[in-house]
């Protein structure tokens, strides 16, 4: 009971980030949300910093490990998209975790950016990072050995501008208000698969 009751202060304050912002919501809005009260709330954490860095664990780094699978035997499309599905998905969670928040993708930058604040939090952020881009350019290296991949290019040219396009997607897009995940499943059709058929040599109307 003990921990359902901290899931829910987690995922209740995790909603009432992204509408409202860290800094506008008060821990008194996570208390009514939550139907807690303030003692049931300090039970579980000290402060409402501390309530933010919890979430971000839950829906940050403990998301992040879902890249971390084992499709070696796919073909580097199929990886590709495993990846970018899992950025897709992230982002339609988020929407629907706000009751069909509207700026998803926006809101969710702006939630992870309020542990800029946090040497330590940060320092975290970016390995994780680092470890999504050392994935994508393990993928690349496996497909470059097995000569899935025709043009001669690093694995780490490649990796990098792969994740570019991703991150140029999600930047370029921060403004789109609903519907994400459709959209962004569009994007990748229109941008990354195209590439990923020049690298292969192969029409992607096919794949």
């Amino acid at each position: 009971m003990a921990k359902q009751g901290k899931e829910k202060i987690i995922t209740t304050a995790f909603t009432l980030f992204l509408n409202k912002g860290y800094q506008k919501t008060s821990l008194n809005d996570i208390i009514l949300a939550t139907n807690s009260s303030k003692g049931a709330i300090y039970h579980h954490f000290k402060n409402k910093h501390a309530i933010y860095l919890a979430a971000l664990d839950e829906y940050f780094f403990k998301l992040y490990d879902n890249i971390l699978i084992d499709d070696s035997t796919l073909s580097l499309q199929k990886r590709i998209k495993n990846r970018y599905t899992f950025f897709v998905d992230l982002i339609d969670f988020v929407e629907k975790s706000g009751g069909d928040l509207l700026f998803p993708i926006r809101r969710y930058f702006l939630f992870q950016l309020e542990s800029e604040s946090d040497d330590i939090i940060r320092t975290k952020i970016l390995e994780t990072l680092h470890e999504y881009h050392i994935e994508i350019e393990n993928i690349i290296h496996t497909s470059i050995k097995s000569k899935e991949i025709k043009i001669s290019l690093s694995a780490s040219v490649i990796a990098q501008q792969l994740i570019s396009m991703i991150e140029g997607i999600a930047i370029h897009h921060s403004t789109l208000e609903k519907n994400s995940k459709l959209f962004l499943l569009q994007k990748y059709d229109e941008i990354i698969l195209p590439y990923i058929s020049l690298l292969t040599n192969q029409n992607h109307t096919n794949l």
